[in-house]
C-alpha cells in the first residue's frame, strides 16, 4: 500500500505528493490507499485536507450508522491484523495500538475514535438483548449519527439496574438528595445517559419516613427546575432556609473559569442546592461551621463524572449537619452517607 501511494506521487506529483503528507500525518497507509483507489480515475480528483480540525471525510456518500458498524469492524481487524504501527506498539501496549486503529479507521469517516466507539456500543447492545436495546439501530440509522442512541443506551441500562433496587428502612437526621430530573433544557443526544424521574415520581420518594422527627435536608437542582422546589418541600414536611450555588470551575478557582455546561437559552455555569429543615431548631442547634460558611462555593469540577457532587460538598454537610447521613441516587460511595436504595432489601439502618 505504501509503495503503490508512493508510486502515484511520482507518476503524478501535483495531485498526489499531498497523498504523501495525508499518509504521514495519519501514521498509516490504509487510507490514503483507499482514497486512491476511489479516486485514481478521476482526473479532477484532489486530495481533500483537513478543515478545521477535523479530517474531510474520505469514504463519501450516505452512509446508515449500520453499515458504518460493518465496515467499520472489518476495517478496524484489518488495521489490527497488518500491525503498521509497529510490533513494539502491538506488544507492550495493545490497548494504545487498538486506540490508534480506530482513530484511524473512524477518520475515515472524518470523525473520531469516540464516535465510532459509540456506534460499535450500540450496535453490540442490539445484538446481545434485543428485545432492550434492538430498536436503537434504527434510532442510530434515523439520526444518522450515534449520540442519541449511545445516550438512550446508557439510560435503558441504568433503568434496569433501578429496578432492582429498594428503598432502605431506617430515619436519619440529615439527608442529601440529588434526584434525576427529567429536564427539558437540553436534547436526548446532549442529555443524561442514565434513567430519569418525573416530577411526580420524585414527590412520591419516602423522604417523610427516611428523615427524623427533626431532619436537615439538602436537595440539589439545576437552575430550570427552581419553581418545581417550593411544592416538593412542603410535600415532604420541610421548610426552606437557603439557598447554595456551586460554580463549576474547571480548574484552579483563582482563575474564575467556570465550566460552560448545556441549556437550550444560556450556558450553565453553576448547580444549586436548597438547605431546609423540619422540627425544632432547639433539637438540631445551628453548628458553629454555618457561622463561616458562605452560600457560593467555588468548587472544580476537575475528575468528577456526570452529575458527580465535589467532596467540598460533603465536608460542607459534615460540618454544618448531624449524622447519620443517608443519601439518595448516590454517585460515590461514602462510609458516612448511608445510600437510600440498595441493591438487595430492604436493609435497616439504625439512626443514631
Amino acid at each position: 500500500m505504501v509503495l503503490e501511494v508512493h508510486g502515484a506521487a511520482v507518476s503524478e506529483p501535483e495531485r498526489f505528493v499531498p497523498l504523501l503528507r495525508f499518509m504521514d500525518s495519519l501514521g498509516s497507509p490504509h487510507p490514503a490507499h483507499v482514497w486512491l483507489q476511489e479516486n485514481r480515475e478521476d482526473p479532477d480528483a484532489m486530495v481533500p485536507p483537513p478543515v478545521e480540525g477535523r479530517m474531510r471525510p474520505l469514504v463519501t456518500g450516505p452512509w446508515r450508522m449500520s453499515d458504518v458498524d460493518l465496515a467499520g469492524r472489518a476495517l478496524l481487524a484489518a488495521h489490527l491484523e497488518a500491525g503498521d504501527l509497529g510490533p513494539n506498539v502491538r506488544r507492550f501496549d495493545p490497548a494504545g495500538h487498538r486506540r490508534r486503529a480506530m482513530t484511524q479507521v473512524a477518520r475515515l469517516w472524518g470523525e473520531s475514535a469516540d464516535w465510532l466507539t459509540k456506534v460499535f456500543e450500540v450496535s453490540e447492545a442490539a445484538i446481545a438483548e434485543p428485545d432492550l436495546f434492538g430498536h436503537l439501530v434504527d434510532v442510530m440509522d434515523r439520526a444518522g449519527r450515534p449520540t442519541a442512541a449511545w445516550t438512550r443506551l446508557g439510560s435503558i441500562r441504568d433503568e434496569q439496574r433501578v429496578l432492582g433496587l429498594v428503598p432502605v428502612t431506617g430515619r436519619f437526621r440529615t439527608l442529601v438528595l440529588d434526584p434525576p430530573w427529567n429536564e427539558d433544557n437540553v436534547s436526548t443526544a446532549s442529555g443524561h445517559d442514565y434513567a430519569q424521574m418525573s416530577i411526580d415520581q420524585i414527590r412520591a420518594l419516602p423522604v417523610g419516613q427516611w428523615a427524623d422527627d427533626d431532619a436537615h435536608l439538602y436537595l440539589w437542582f439545576t437552575s430550570n427546575i427552581l419553581p418545581l422546589i417550593p411544592q416538593l418541600l412542603e410535600a415532604w414536611g420541610f421548610e426552606h432556609k437557603a439557598l447554595h450555588t456551586w460554580v463549576k470551575e474547571t480548574a484552579d478557582p483563582e482563575r474564575n473559569d467556570p465550566k460552560l455546561g448545556l441549556g437550550r437559552y444560556y450556558r450553565n455555569t453553576t448547580e444549586f442546592f436548597v438547605f431546609a429543615t423540619r422540627g425544632t431548631r432547639s433539637a438540631l442547634p445551628r453548628r458553629m461551621a454555618t457561622l463561616s460558611t458562605p452560600t457560593h462555593h467555588r468548587w472544580p469540577t476537575t475528575g468528577l463524572r456526570n452529575s458527580e457532587k465535589p467532596e467540598g460538598f460533603y465536608e460542607l454537610v459534615r460540618a454544618c449537619s448531624y449524622g447519620p447521613f443517608g443519601e439518595a441516587f448516590q454517585r460515590q460511595a461514602r462510609p458516612d452517607f448511608i445510600n437510600l436504595y440498595q441493591e438487595a432489601g430492604p436493609v435497616g439502618i439504625a439512626a443514631q
